[in-house]
C-alpha cells in the first residue's frame, strides 16, 4: 500500500507541470492579425446589414470620417492564448461588446458567437454593460487600440466581397444570403 502512494505522489507533481506547458500557448498579436480581425468585424457588419445602425437619429456611432463613413474604436487584448483573442468594439444595434475571436493557421480570423443572440450577460461574448466599469476601463487602457471604418452605404460589390469571406469563415453560412433566400433573391 505504501509503495502505491509513493509512486502516485511523483506523478501528481509531474502531471500538472507537463499539462500546463502543453496546454497554453501565448503569442503576441501581430499587425496582420489585427488587420484580419478588422476585416472579420467589417465583413460581419455588412453581412448582417448592421451598417445602417451606425448612424442613428442622434448622430453617428464613432467619429465621422465623411458623411457616409464612420470610424469606430477597437480595443484588442495584446496576447493570443492558443489562437484565441478578445476585442471590445461597438457593434450596433447591440452597443459595445466584448468579443472572442480565433486566429486560424492561415491567418483567417473568425469571430465567436452569433450576433443575433444579442450578447447576453450569461455568455462569454457579451455587452460590456454587463462588466464592471473599472474592468472595461482597464482593458481599454492596457489593450492595443485600433479602429475600423464603416461605410454607411456600402457598394453592392463591397457587400458581395464581405458575404464571400463570411461564407469561408462560417462553413458556407452568410446572414445576407440567408435573408435573401427567404425572399427568393440571389446575390448579384
Amino acid at each position: 500500500m505504501k509503495t502505491r502512494v509513493l509512486l502516485f505522489i511523483p506523478l501528481l507533481l509531474i502531471a500538472p507541470w507537463a499539462s500546463h506547458s502543453q496546454s497554453e500557448t501565448r503569442t503576441k498579436l501581430s499587425q496582420a492579425e489585427v488587420k484580419a480581425l478588422v476585416q472579420a468585424v467589417q465583413d460581419e457588419i455588412y453581412d448582417y446589414g448592421y451598417q445602417e445602425y451606425f448612424f442613428p437619429e442622434g448622430g453617428p456611432v464613432g467619429d465621422v470620417v465623411t458623411e457616409s463613413r464612420a470610424r469606430v474604436p477597437l480595443y484588442i487584448k495584446p496576447l493570443l492564448e492558443n489562437g484565441q483573442g478578445e476585442a471590445i468594439y461597438k457593434l450596433m444595434p447591440y452597443g459595445e461588446v466584448l468579443r472572442f475571436f480565433y486566429v486560424h493557421g492561415d491567418g483567417t480570423v473568425v469571430l465567436e458567437s452569433n450576433p443575433e443572440l444579442g450578447f447576453p450577460a450569461s455568455q462569454p461574448n457579451r455587452k460590456t454593460v454587463y462588466l464592471k466599469d473599472a474592468e472595461v476601463a482597464h482593458m481599454k487602457r492596457e489593450w492595443v487600440k485600433s479602429s475600423f471604418d464603416i461605410d454607411l452605404s456600402p457598394s453592392p460589390e463591397r457587400v458581395q466581397d464581405a458575404v464571400g469571406r463570411q461564407k469561408q469563415r462560417n462553413d458556407g453560412f452568410s446572414a445576407w444570403e440567408f435573408v435573401r433566400s427567404k425572399e427568393g433573391k440571389k446575390p448579384q
